[in-house]
């Protein structure tokens, strides 16, 4: 029975119940109603002898609101190829002390991967840059990484840095490390080949290109790199185990992975806005149609 069949009690009943499973205060609910907490406080004791019908609709709506944002949550976390790739070519370089590099798109899930990977193997240590990133902010974020002050000149910097990760076998991963400079990224270098550490840098294509240089002039930088993987799309295997994970038709996972292009943050939204329009629109479940019609409100 939807919230609109219920008395004025049964919705002060819901009210309670989602205050309690939110732990939401009154005073959130007054601010994302409108409402008094005064008011909600009287109402919801029964005690409220103004227009009662007013607040229990506003209730009733801002129930309904949190019914349907929980429906759009966050997908749960699913083994995909993208996790399998980054594994991979982590563990070669974790284990072998090597310098690896995997480049895709962004929205393909590599940051989600590097962070599952340094929750399942403790002694990797991730670093996501970003675009204000030197070589010494870099290095003052290892630093700090590997329990230190993070103070000091770069020279004073990496020689703690070394004195620490050397013949450590720990991994270093660097996230969205196309953001680094060229001085950042034969930081990384020289701590590989101080420490015998192994390296992962992740991030977009340009990567690779930064990593060459121009004409190739940064050889010696690219030399150390000893392994590469290249991702492009997530596989139909991926939609499938996604749409497993949640109950949901698999025969749509052609057309889930036609209009989200292969983009697993695009699939994700196309995936959970999906299954609300059919609800908002009284389908039993989404089909061809409803997937159609919502990539088009999705953003490119």
């Amino acid at each position: 029975m939807c919230s609109s069949d219920l008395s004025p009690m049964d919705i002060r009943a819901e009210l309670k119940d989602l205050m309690e499973s939110k732990n939401y205060s009154i005073a959130y609910v007054s601010t994302a109603t409108g409402i008094a907490k005064s008011t909600i406080s009287m109402w919801m004791n029964g005690n409220y002898n103004g227009k009662n019908d007013k607040i229990t609709d506003a209730i009733n709506n801002f129930i309904q609101r949190e019914h349907e944002r929980s429906g759009n949550s966050d997908l749960p976390f699913v083994d995909i190829s993208t996790v399998k790739y980054i594994t991979e070519i982590g563990r070669l370089c974790h284990t072998q002390g090597k310098i690896g590099v995997c480049v895709g798109k962004a929205g393909l899930g590599k940051t989600v991967a590097v962070k599952r990977y340094t929750k399942e193997f403790m002694d990797s240590i991730l670093i996501e840059s970003d675009s204000g990133y030197t070589a010494k902010s870099l290095l003052k974020e290892i630093h700090r990484r590997l329990g230190l002050s993070g103070k000091g000149s770069v020279y004073d910097l990496m020689d703690e840095v070394v004195r620490k990760l050397n013949q450590s076998g720990r991994l270093l991963i660097i996230d969205e490390a196309e953001n680094l400079p060229y001085r950042a990224l034969e930081i990384t270098r020289r701590i590989h080949d101080k420490t015998g550490v192994g390296i992962l840098l992740v991030g977009r294509g340009i990567l690779l290109e930064n990593l060459k240089g121009y004409n190739n002039q940064y050889d010696q930088l690219y030399s150390r790199v000893k392994f590469t993987k290249i991702i492009d799309k997530i596989l139909i295997q991926d939609v499938i185990k996604i749409l497993e994970s949640i109950g949901q038709n698999t025969k749509l996972a052609e057309t889930y992975l036609q209009y989200s292009d292969g983009n697993t943050r695009r699939l994700e939204h196309l995936i959970s806005h999906s299954i609300s329009i059919a609800k908002f629109n009284g389908k039993a479940e989404v089909d061809d149609a409803v997937i159609k019609q919502t990539s088009k409100l999705l953003m490119a």
